[in-house]
């Protein structure tokens, strides 16, 4: 009876850890989607396209934001995700920097928006219920992005 019960243990210990894997990992490709938005964006505001950046930024920093929100994340997976939605953009940016930006990033743009769209509808609950947050981060980051891109 002993064995049973340490072996149930072991299971539940073990499903645990690969729900945590499972949602960091959810939050990681929210991130990644949204860095390459982001990163599209930016490249929309180099070329002089204020409301595409506008739309841009608000779409993947609330699809982000709505998912860091709708479940309960640790901080380091949070950091995690952070860091691949600024490599991702830094990726989007580089490729239309060094003329590499053709269909296969463009499809990923296109693939990303609409992954985005979805997790929006999806967590639409949410992002009403943070929204105040979520526009502030919106217009803080807008801000800082504009004057990163703006800037030498």
């Amino acid at each position: 009876m002993n064995k049973l019960v340490k072996f149930f243990f072991f299971l539940l210990i073990s499903h645990l850890i690969n729900i945590k894997i499972v949602n960091a990992n959810e939050l990681d490709n929210v991130g990644a989607c949204a860095g390459v938005v982001i990163g599209n964006a930016s490249v929309d505001f180099s070329l002089g396209d204020q409301q595409s950046f506008d739309d841009g930024i608000k779409i993947g920093i609330t699809a982000y934001l709505s998912e860091v929100f709708a479940k309960k994340y640790s901080k380091d997976d949070i950091a995690v995700a952070d860091q691949i939605l600024a490599s991702n953009t830094d990726k989007i940016i580089n490729a239309a920097n060094t003329q590499t930006f053709d269909e296969t990033v463009f499809e990923e743009v296109i693939k990303c928006y609409r992954t985005l769209a979805n997790l929006i509808l999806k967590n639409a609950n949410t992002i009403k219920s943070n929204s105040k947050t979520i526009n502030n981060f919106v217009t803080q980051r807008s801000k800082l992005l504009k004057r990163m891109l703006s800037a030498g």
